[in-house]
């Protein structure tokens, strides 16, 4: 049998399995939250964000993606081509860089979809060239060019407004007393039933309200670790998947509508705490696996990825 790279995180290596009370480990099966993700030339060990305890340990140690690789007896069917493999890891490259912000990163994973998308529909599959189009970016990262671009995207007013508007239909298992979780169920709710200019307005205070949030910026981590682990676990932007621009804005997507989660319940002191964001962020992965994005079949690749840039 082959021998094939096996990955582990932090975050898996020090889990310690305990008693967990959140809604996804009521009914949870054996061996849980642990994940493999068994490919037919690697896998990857990790764990469940619906699961508040491993959120924890993924989203809030600064080391939690320090990766120790062995080698392993293959044991998935599914092949992981060298594209899809490189298109990957620099996705992953660029999500670590230090010359990126957060959002400069997700720009930047952007750019590389769409030039790898544009590769594959003309029938190019070379991985180099995707490592050279990810260390062009890193380099204009480190010149301050991406930070100037990213700043220079058109807005798109009314994609921001449909993404704020279908918030309105988020069914999240929230692990809050019940005040808490009914105040932002509620305001949710509200969302899908606003007039348009009334939804401008609740979409420019949110914003307002997401700038004003410390937490993010004292702890830049928590939103750096989910980014990574949703290229890591996810195989961003999937094995199979063709359509990269579609990915990404399912990407976008996640973290609009978490930014928005966070900006309801800080409200306008702008307060939020770690525990919060964790609630936040398992329940929005749980309801997400079980509802995944859908877009219209006409929409190109292209399309969907700047729906994807005008959400960041």
């Amino acid at each position: 049998m082959d021998m094939i790279d096996h990955y582990q995180p932090e975050y898996v290596a020090r889990f310690v399995q305990k008693v967990c009370t959140c809604p996804a480990c009521q009914q949870a099966p054996e061996g849980w939250p642990h994940v493999s993700v068994a490919l037919k030339n690697q896998q990857r060990e990790s764990l469940s964000m619906n699961c508040e305890a491993a959120a924890s340990a993924i989203l809030l140690d600064p080391e939690a993606f320090v990766l120790s690789a062995t080698r392993e007896k293959a044991q998935g069917e599914q092949l992981l081509t060298p594209w899809k493999e490189m298109l990957n890891q620099q996705c992953i490259n660029l999500a670590v860089h230090p010359a990126m912000s957060l959002e400069v990163c997700l720009y930047a994973i952007g750019v590389l979809i769409s030039k790898a998308q544009q590769y594959r529909d003309n029938g190019e599959s070379d991985p180099a060239m995707l490592a050279s189009m990810a260390e062009q970016l890193m380099l204009l990262a480190e010149q301050g060019v991406l930070e100037r671009q990213f700043g220079e995207l058109p807005a798109i007013p009314q994609n921001r407004l449909s993404a704020l508007k279908m918030m309105g239909s988020l069914r999240l298992n929230l692990n809050l007393p019940m005040a808490e979780k009914m105040g932002v169920m509620l305001k949710l709710s509200e969302l899908s039933i606003m007039p348009p200019a009334r939804l401008e307005e609740r979409l420019a205070g949110l914003d307002f309200t997401k700038r004003q949030i410390t937490l993010f910026s004292e702890q830049p981590h928590i939103l750096r670790n989910l980014l990574i682990y949703k290229l890591y676990h996810d195989v961003f932007p999937g094995v199979e998947c063709a359509n990269y621009g579609e990915a990404y804005l399912a990407l976008a997507t996640t973290f609009f509508r978490l930014r928005t989660l966070c900006a309801i319940a800080a409200g306008e002191r702008g307060e939020l705490s770690n525990e919060q964001v964790v609630t936040f962020i398992s329940a929005l992965s749980a309801w997400e696996q079980q509802h995944p994005l859908t877009t219209d079949d006409a929409h190109t690749a292209d399309y969907s990825l700047l729906c994807g840039l005008s959400l960041l």
